[in-house]
């Protein structure tokens, strides 16, 4: 039977329902994965979309930062220049001069030495930073914490810190500074600070403390309010801005015055911020209703005298002997005018850091200590109360100078030789000092005399003297024209080093003075010391003997210089006997400038 043959079979209805069934369930799931890969499309096209939304944020974020940068360096260049110029129109007021000396390179010094100065100054001005404050723990400005959020945009302290942007959102700001005053109420002064009010209660009216910090952490540790100039303002204080149309001191010149007290009128005590930062409300002012602001300097800002003391803190800086820097790395534009200032005068500009770089060109020209202000400053402060214990000037050391001819030994030249048949000097020839002081030379009882009469009184030798034993000198302490490094261009400078080896040195004992245009020290009982180089011959058989020659001649001993044998200290340490010419009871020291550090390289130009 053929195919063709064979009975048909018809598919019974629950199989056509079947296929019907599974043929309509096929259709939905082709369905869905069609709405599925429509949806996915959708997602991916939302996805691309919200992504070069998000790259184009970035973008223009990284822009208005950068943008931002520049402006801000700009304005930092424009502001520090305003100042500059504000500092040298003053300076020029008060006649001191337009040029800068050329600055010697940044020194370490002890803190000892740092001592020495304040006790020796007549005019001390301290200016402190945000370094001290750190010791606190309050966050230096520059941190690394140095953003704050309002809304969904970060800011820099840099960008919140102007009236500008105080005046685009006042209230957000206003949260800001009253968090910022939290943080400076649960801090509490350190030993640097108690350090500085016990200074300032020691020099009295010689003493000005300047600050950057607005933290009130140097009035809280007994520093005098009425005294202190806080440059850049107080967070403790706010007043109405005066900015503002209608404000009470709307349109006053606060350099006037005239306007200081009204300017004095408006200031009140900031408010204790809110343990709900939320619940933080712009106060306004009693008086004319306008916003209040924080009493702080901001960076669009300029100094005036009414509220940041700018002109004292010039007048002081332009008047005094010592600036003492404390952890600031001056870079704003009063602070770093200060220093410029103090350079132009010729003060001691000392620095205290726990940071130091000797090569930033901003620092030239300085003394450095680096530390913590907390440990160093209470230090320093047990030793000056120890200084001033002895007179200033201190009395002379009139020691036996070992002037006269000694007995020649096989290795050590005698300090002078003695010509055969020469009949022995009677006395020297007078030199009149800038008090009409003249002294008969190899005559130290009429010394003595003249010192009780019109000098300060003479303690006779002690065991704790320098003076070393005759004839045992190896070298030379030059602490003015003869030094390596001295800077005032003598003549006889360059020849006297050759064939000598030098290396820097102290000769405690001893203070410093300008006699006219030449240093002079004097012999005293003191610990302070004078700062120079031990000048040591290369041929100590022959070249010890000639230098002294020389040395007498340039020097111009006896008749201007005496001359003595004392022990110095060498930077590595070492103690050695060394020739020092002087003018102990030559000079009238009261009439002289004392070079406060002991060093010639920092006196007055």
């Amino acid at each position: 039977m053929s195919s063709d043959d064979a009975p048909k079979r018809f598919l019974t209805n629950e199989e056509v329902q079947k296929i019907l069934d599974d043929a309509k369930a096929s259709t939905v799931r082709a369905k869905k994965a069609q709405d599925d890969a429509q949806q996915a499309m959708k997602n991916i096209e939302q996805a691309a979309e919200a992504r070069q939304q998000a790259h184009d944020k970035i973008q223009e974020c990284v822009a208005r930062h950068s943008s931002f940068d520049e402006k801000w360096e700009e304005f930092r260049r424009k502001f520090d220049d305003l100042s500059k110029l504000a500092v040298e129109r003053l300076s020029g007021a008060m006649g001191v001069g337009a040029g800068l000396p050329n600055l010697r390179s940044a020194e370490v010094i002890t803190e000892h030495r740092l001592a020495q100065i304040l006790h020796k100054s007549k005019n001390v001005v301290v200016l402190t930073g945000a370094g001290i404050s750190a010791e606190s723990g309050i966050p230096t400005f520059r941190g690394s914490d140095g953003y704050w959020t309002v809304g969904s945009e970060n800011y820099r302290p840099q960008e919140l810190a102007t009236w500008e942007k105080y005046d685009e959102m006042p209230e957000e700001l206003w949260k800001w500074y009253q968090y910022r005053w939290g943080v400076c109420r649960s801090a509490k002064p350190n030993a640097g600070h108690y350090a500085l009010a016990e200074l300032e209660k020691l020099l009295g009216e010689n003493f000005r403390l300047v600050t950057q910090n607005i933290d009130a952490l140097h009035i809280q540790a007994g520093s005098d309010p009425e005294r202190i100039c806080e440059i850049h303002g107080r967070l403790e204080h706010m007043r109405c801005d005066e900015r503002v149309p209608g404000a009470c001191l709307h349109g006053l010149n606060l350099n006037d015055a005239s306007n200081f007290e009204a300017a004095w009128a408006t200031i009140d005590k900031t408010p204790q911020p809110n343990a709900d930062e939320s619940m933080e409300k712009l106060p306004c002012c009693k008086r004319c209703g306008v916003r209040q602001r924080p009493k702080i300097l901001w960076f669009d800002e300029c100094y005036n005298e009414a509220l940041y003391k700018q002109k004292t803190v010039s007048e002081d800086v332009a008047n005094c002997d010592v600036l003492l820097v404390v952890g600031t790395q001056l870079t704003t534009g009063l602070p770093s005018s200060m220093v410029q200032a103090a350079r132009k005068t010729g003060a001691i500009i000392v620095r205290l850091d726990a940071l130091l770089d000797l090569e930033d060109h901003k620092f030239q020209g300085m003394l450095h200590l680096q530390g913590k202000s907390g440990e160093i400053l209470p230090r320093v402060l047990q030793q000056l109360q120890e200084l001033r214990k002895e007179a200033l000037p201190a009395p002379l050391d009139l020691e036996q100078s070992w002037s006269k001819a000694l007995p020649q030994t096989p290795s050590i030249p005698a300090m002078a030789t003695k010509t055969p048949g020469a009949k022995p000097a009677k006395s020297r020839s007078s030199l009149k000092t800038a008090g009409a002081l003249s002294v008969a030379a190899g005559s130290p009882s009429a010394a003595i005399k003249q010192q009780k009469t019109k000098l300060s009184p003479v303690i006779p030798p002690a065991s704790k003297s320098k003076a070393a034993l005759p004839g045992t000198a190896f070298g030379f302490f030059v602490y003015g024209t003869l030094r390596p490094d001295d800077d005032s261009g003598a003549a006889w400078t360059k020849d006297f080093q050759e064939g000598m080896e030098a290396e820097v040195a102290t000769l405690e004992g001893a203070s410093l003075y300008v006699d006219g245009n030449f240093p002079a020290l004097c012999l005293e009982r003191t610990a302070c010391a004078v700062r120079g180089m031990l000048l040591t011959p290369k041929n100590q058989d022959t070249g010890l003997t000639a230098k002294l020659e020389e040395a007498d001649r340039i020097e111009g001993y006896p008749e201007n210089y005496d001359r003595s044998i004392r022990l110095i200290t060498t930077g590595s340490g070492k103690t050695v006997p060394a020739y020092v010419y002087h003018k102990t009871g030559r000079l009238d020291r009261g009439q002289c400038i004392c070079i406060a550090d002991g060093d010639w390289l920092s006196r007055k130009r």
